[in-house]
């Protein structure tokens, strides 16, 4: 889904339609770094195409960049790892 628009949830609702559950590309930026993401979690709007990356998503992808010293992640893998680890310790 790469060259999609991506934007915050501000105009979510503005087509009143369901969105879709999909996956995309994000660029999020930090401290003038910028951190690239792919197989992201997001939302679509099946009106107008517009794609949402939910706040608390953008921040994971900010903490799984940190956690692993880098700046391009792929989202999907990360969630695989932690849910990983999590098993371990049971």
């Amino acid at each position: 889904m790469g060259g999609l628009r991506i934007r915050k949830a501000v105009n979510m609702f503005r087509c009143k339609k369901w969105l879709r559950t999909a996956t995309t590309d994000c660029d999020v930026e930090y401290n003038g770094t910028v951190i690239h993401a792919v197989n992201v979690p997001a939302k679509l709007c099946p009106e107008c195409g517009e794609v949402t990356v939910p706040d608390i998503i953008r921040e994971r992808v900010l903490q799984y960049a940190s956690d692993r010293g880098r700046t391009a992640i792929d989202y999907a893998e990360c969630e695989n790892e932690e849910a990983a680890g999590g098993q371990a310790l049971l």
